[in-house]
């Protein structure tokens, strides 16, 4: 089925977000939508070269701490098995969602 055609620049409403953006906010803002994913921009996710992140509530606010990559430690264990590193954290973290 077809969508009809949206006048250039309008997009449709975001579910769940409903609010505007408070006067406060000072950089980027994300949004997180309905399954709770939250997208961080491309150029925040290049600055510290990380695509996982570790979340901390302090105080009243959401850190987001960038976990280095396993790909950082090329070079100094030369025996390092990055395949079976990276299928078993993603069997670990298979198990955590199901729990």
């Amino acid at each position: 089925m077809k969508h009809p055609a949206r006048p250039h620049g309008k997009r449709s409403p975001k579910s769940g977000v409903s609010e505007p953006v408070a006067e406060y906010a000072s950089g980027p803002v994300v949004t997180i939508d309905a399954t709770g994913r939250m997208v961080l921009p491309k150029k925040i996710r290049e600055h510290y070269g990380a695509d996982r992140f570790v979340v901390r509530e302090t105080q009243g606010h959401i850190e987001l701490v960038p976990v280095k990559p396993i790909r950082s430690l090329f070079g100094i264990l030369p025996d390092l098995d990055l395949k079976a590193i990276y299928r078993d954290h993603d069997r670990e973290v298979a198990k955590e969602d199901e729990e």
